[in-house]
């Protein structure tokens, strides 16, 4: 996901070092007046990705009067660079912004507390809960679930003689052709770093692999080789039938390069998450729609695939650990919750909360309401750099496609090890 690349300049670098230093074991209550100050640090609620954190906090605080928010934004870049050291020696805030992998480290490490008993933990859909468990105990609220998926530009499409968003494989082959031959621009994979060459496979993995992969693979009962050369292949098709340049497309940045391009009319496909909708609403000047990517057989429809990102959890070393399960209770709360999906364009996490309508993605709301959605495989791997080691094959698929996909994947195999939970 877009949140994984962010890099902060060295001033916000400094800033974030500098900020916030009196955090769970540091926090505290005025004397005698039974008011506590809460911090809580995030990679969102600030910045340009605000998700509505500021209001829900102001919220909170009508709620909780004798509750005091002290929030702290923090780049993701920067993220893990400022809460380890502090987590380390106890100071850092009451509550923590988790994602899977921080989930896993931080509470195989000690530092969070377990939630298993809140109200909220029973409402968790079944196939998003153990992104925020270790060992069958739940450590977070996982709040975010976003669909990353295909854009299609609408008007370049019509020029085209293209009526509808291809639903299958074989009708994006041809639709990718038909706009070759009409001198239309074809399909964007801005892939330098690896992320999109990664967004695409999982893309095509949840049309054409069983749903039990990513489960299997610290467990040993899947791997990268053989299962995924049908994804690959689809790729190599890509590559070689003449429709997208794979080296070129690794030159081309993804999130403010691709991104830009694509809203400009520049393309008619882009590979991307649902947290660009409001980029593109406010800055395209043509009719576009965001879809479950078309990569299954002739007849079948579309599987999207979702990336399970933020969520919530209590640091061990907090002082106010009722007012800390109280916030995060706070964030899972129908009302609130949905403010934030909203603002995120992200589907839901909970069953007692229905996903947010999306007018541009009215094809993908449908897709997953109907259960045509899969969490992205990968995201179940317990390795700290699984994303990494992709980025590399990928990049060099794109480099290369008549490279065999069995030495490629089998490489995948070598260095992603199978971490049993």
């Amino acid at each position: 996901m877009r949140k994984s690349l962010l890099v902060a300049g060295a001033a916000a670098a400094a800033l974030a070092m500098a900020g916030c230093s009196s955090g769970g074991s540091g926090s505290g209550s005025t004397a005698g007046s039974g008011k506590v100050t809460l911090t809580v640090v995030g990679f969102e609620g600030g910045g340009t990705e605000l998700a509505s954190i500021p209001e829900i906090n102001a919220d909170f605080q009508k709620k909780y009067p004798d509750i005091t928010i002290d929030y702290k934004y923090v780049a993701n870049g920067e993220y893990d660079q400022y809460n380890n050291t502090r987590l380390a020696a106890k100071t850092d805030a009451d509550v923590l912004m988790t994602n899977p992998t921080r989930v896993q480290q931080w509470q195989k490490q000690g530092y969070l507390e377990d939630l298993s008993s809140q109200a909220w933990v029973s409402q968790l859909l079944p196939n998003v809960a153990p992104f925020g468990q270790v060992n069958g105990k739940t450590y977070a609220f996982t709040q975010q679930n976003i669909p990353i998926g295909l854009y299609a530009n609408l008007d370049i499409l019509k020029k085209a003689g293209i009526t509808d968003v291809p639903q299958t494989w074989p009708d994006f082959l041809a639709a990718l052709q038909k706009l070759k031959d009409a001198g239309q621009p074809g399909l964007l994979l801005a892939n330098q770093g690896g992320w999109t060459s990664e967004q695409l496979t999982l893309a095509l993995a949840a049309n054409l692999l069983p749903a039990t992969w990513g489960a299997g693979y610290d467990t040993g009962s899947s791997s990268w080789n053989p299962t995924f050369t049908p994804v690959f292949d689809h790729i190599k098709q890509l590559l070689t039938n003449g429709t997208v340049d794979g080296k070129l497309q690794n030159g081309i940045e993804p999130f403010n390069t691709g991104n830009a391009d694509f809203a400009a009319g520049k393309w008619a496909f882009t590979v991307m998450g649902a947290w660009e909708l409001q980029n593109f609403q406010q800055n395209a000047k043509f009719d576009f729609s965001f879809n479950p990517f078309p990569g299954g057989d002739a007849g079948s429809k579309p599987n999207g695939v979702t990336f399970v990102g933020s969520g919530w959890g209590v640091n061990a070393a907090s002082k106010h650990k009722d007012a800390a399960e109280k916030y995060v209770a706070f964030m899972a709360d129908p009302a609130n919750d949905s403010r934030y999906l909203a603002a995120e364009n992200s589907f839901t996490t909970l069953q007692n909360v229905p996903s947010p309508q999306m007018p541009k993605a009215a094809a993908y709301v449908d897709a997953f309401n109907a259960g045509h959605s899969q969490v992205s495989p990968i995201e179940y791997l317990h390795y700290p750099t699984y994303e990494q080691e992709f980025w590399k094959v990928g990049t060099s698929l794109f480099n290369d496609p008549t490279q065999s996909s069995t030495s490629l994947l089998a490489k995948l195999d070598q260095t992603i090890p199978k971490t049993a939970a």
